[in-house]
């Protein structure tokens, strides 16, 4: 059988001629059962590489990531298993620093219980922590970008630099071949750049197809080297693992 990660890399350049595949069309394909074929979809729609529609899948839109609502609303027990990973880096009466992303709106969701402090531009992020009494919640300020979901002004710039986080948590766009990690906002990657600067430890958390995809993100946060925790979905192939410090902790889910 071909391996999960070759016959999705397939199904994503048929997409690319086709726009849509049957569940049973990419079964026949690759001789497989039937069940197999659908977590194959489940996965590629899950991580927003591509779009389920009833009976199979379709290609997302061309060279764009997928709109924060809409990834927000996927279900998706990948990113639940890599925020329960990320929490636990998070201890009582320190400061973090949460980014804006999906998975990390789920770390915010398992919080409720530590007395300790996060600061965050994610406005998902302070509405999820908000749920609880604990922790404590900085929401920076500034002008609100609907689509993505997050604040951002020069003012919030100039106020990271009183603060010395413990740990800076940030999602990734894309991992491009130079080991850059990338987002798709300008105002959003240069409010990441500076949390990375003013932490102790840069904690990123992101899927494994992130080093692979061609997906438009231009904005540089930080480099691979600058990483002391990857927590990823499925095992990195040695050319990806290469990009980070040999000190760095690689953490997947499921070990």
């Amino acid at each position: 059988m071909i391996p999960k990660e070759k016959r999705e890399a397939i199904i994503l350049e048929k997409l690319k001629d086709t726009n849509w595949l049957s569940t049973k069309q990419i079964a026949d394909h690759f001789e497989i059962a039937f069940d197999t074929a659908r977590r194959d979809i489940l996965h590629l729609t899950a991580t927003g590489q591509a779009i389920r529609v009833h009976g199979g899948i379709m290609a997302a839109q061309k060279n764009e990531i997928p709109e924060f609502l809409n990834r927000k609303r996927i279900l998706s027990p990948v990113k639940t298993q890599m925020a329960k990973i990320a929490a636990s880096y998070i201890l009582p009466g320190r400061l973090y620093f949460i980014g804006a992303s999906t998975t990390l709106v789920q770390v915010c969701d398992l919080l409720g219980q530590i007395d300790t402090t996060i600061v965050t531009h994610g406005i998902d992020n302070a509405e999820h922590l908000m749920e609880n009494s604990l922790p404590k919640v900085e929401l920076l300020g500034g002008i609100v970008d609907r689509v993505n979901r997050y604040t951002s002004s020069l003012d919030t710039l100039v106020r990271l630099n009183d603060y010395i986080f413990d740990a800076a948590f940030i999602g990734a766009s894309r991992i491009t071949d130079e080991g850059d990690i990338t987002v798709m906002g300008k105002a959003d990657a240069a409010i990441l750049k500076k949390a990375v600067q003013r932490s102790k430890k840069i904690i990123l958390v992101t899927q494994n197809y992130k080093f692979t995809t061609k997906k438009t993100s231009p904005y540089v946060v930080a480099n691979c080297q600058d990483v002391d925790v990857l927590i990823t979905d499925e095992e990195l192939d040695e050319k990806y693992k290469k990009y980070f410090r040999k000190s760095n902790v690689y953490r997947v889910i499921g070990e």
